[in-house]
């Protein structure tokens, strides 16, 4: 089981990976994704809901911001944080690789049934539960 486990995510994380074409890391669209859903955030934020170093944030974001997915404003409530804020080329971006994921998963999933796809949420659903409660 456990070989059979490591096979079919290595596959699927090569295969995901391509799907970024290099154009963004994991880290950078998961980023991309926060601030696109829960608005502007603090750089330690980002870390802990990522579960990644404030390095690798700090080195993502000048990539984001590089590129000019990103800016750096000061909080309107408190001007003495900065916060991360997605820009209208960033949410273009964004929009273009969540396109390419979806039709990724709708054709590599296209043999399975409804029903095969929703045992399969329910069990990787039960192991990220499973996970979560054995790192606390």
């Amino acid at each position: 089981m456990e070989l059979l486990f490591r096979s079919v995510f290595r596959q699927l994380r090569q295969e995901i990976n391509s799907v970024f074409d290099s154009e963004l890391s994991t880290n950078a669209f998961m980023i991309l994704r926060m601030l696109r859903n829960e608005g502007p955030q603090k750089s330690t934020d980002i870390s802990k809901h990522l579960q990644v170093s404030a390095s690798h944030i700090t080195a993502l974001t000048d990539l984001l911001l590089s590129k000019g997915y990103v800016e750096r404003k000061k909080s309107e409530a408190d001007r003495r944080i900065v916060e991360i804020v997605i820009t209208e080329k960033g949410h273009a971006i964004f929009e273009e690789i969540e396109a390419k994921k979806r039709a990724y998963f709708f054709e590599r999933f296209n043999d399975f049934t409804n029903e095969e796809i929703q045992i399969m949420n329910t069990l990787f659903q039960k192991i990220d539960r499973s996970a979560e409660r054995q790192s606390n």
